[in-house]
């Protein structure tokens, strides 16, 4: 008798457990949306997407979400990287041509697609976001961790290259030292070392605050001394590619930073070899980033 009076309370609990899912599944989902929706909607009135890159935002910031609040984290590099972007630009233009072209899908992709690799993964092998604890889940935690380096990597080039160039003194090319004009793919000075720092150390803090609010233990100082070291690396490496493996042309005649990789006859070569552009630099360097991040992860959160 007891084991058929318990099958009625068993199934309801389940369909309880069921009704509970559905909801928080729906309230993901519209928040994923309603996000996804402004972003995209925002990028295209003001001209920096094009219709196929409003709609690639569209589709990677929802997924993004719709994996786990983790996903916040590329609205925090979304709206961080945009204002530095917008400051100065008039001065910034002065150094640098500024390629006005509206972003495709490839540059969306460029700063997002192994982001949501990592995150699918997570999702199809170790369920929804938990703790970063090697000692319970290893493999969601280097995969949080692989996360963090990515945005982390994001936000520090961005800062780096939109805040460096308004440096009062001109960089050095990080693979000889000596200097180059501003702008210049691979130049480095404190500035920018400075503001890669700052940009790690935000998305860092940021994965603590989305941590914390979901209910997850977190720990704010091996965060942001995670993300601020793998930003701070990332955009290095990123730096060292960018004056190796992309070509860099200086305009004689308008003396700036030609924003055309192609040869010109008023165009003088200052760095790198034409062999990645701009974007694919970025994947590179966010892909190396990321798989460091994976594997020394443990070094910060044991």
């Amino acid at each position: 008798e007891g084991g058929l009076m318990s099958k009625p309370l068993l199934y309801l609990e389940t369909r309880e457990q069921a009704k509970i899912r559905a909801m928080e599944l729906l309230k993901q989902t519209f928040l994923a949306f309603a996000i996804a929706s402004l972003m995209a909607l925002r990028g295209y009135k003001r001209k920096s997407l094009t219709s196929k890159g409003a709609v690639t935002a569209w589709i990677v910031g929802f997924s993004s979400i719709m994996f786990g609040m983790r996903g916040f984290l590329l609205l925090l590099f979304y709206l961080v990287g945009t204002k530095a972007t917008k400051y100065k630009a008039t001065l910034k233009s002065k150094f640098e041509e500024i390629d006005a072209s509206c972003r495709g899908p490839g540059q969306v992709l460029a700063c997002s697609v192994i982001g949501i690799l990592i995150q699918t993964i997570h999702f199809v092998y170790c369920g929804k976001e938990c703790s970063i604890d090697f000692e319970d889940s290893q493999l969601a935690s280097s995969l949080a961790c692989a996360l963090i380096a990515h945005h982390a990597t994001n936000l520090a080039d961005t800062l780096s290259s939109e805040f460096g160039i308004l440096s009062k003194s001109d960089p050095i090319l990080i693979t000889t030292l000596q200097r180059v004009p501003r702008g210049t793919n691979g130049g480095c000075s404190l500035t920018g070392l400075g503001c890669s720092m700052l940009g790690g150390s935000l998305i860092g803090f940021g994965a603590y605050l989305i941590d914390t609010l979901s209910g997850l233990d977190a720990r704010p100082i091996a965060c942001i001394l995670f993300g601020t070291i793998l930003g701070t690396t990332g955009s290095i490496i990123d730096s060292v590619l960018g004056a190796t493996l992309q070509v860099t042309y200086f305009d004689e005649v308008k003396k700036v930073i030609s924003a055309n990789s192609l040869k010109r006859n008023d165009a003088k070569k200052i760095a790198g070899m034409d062999i990645l552009s701009n974007t694919q630099v970025n994947l590179v360097s966010v892909m190396m980033t990321s798989a460091l991040g994976f594997c020394i992860g443990p070094l910060f959160f044991r």
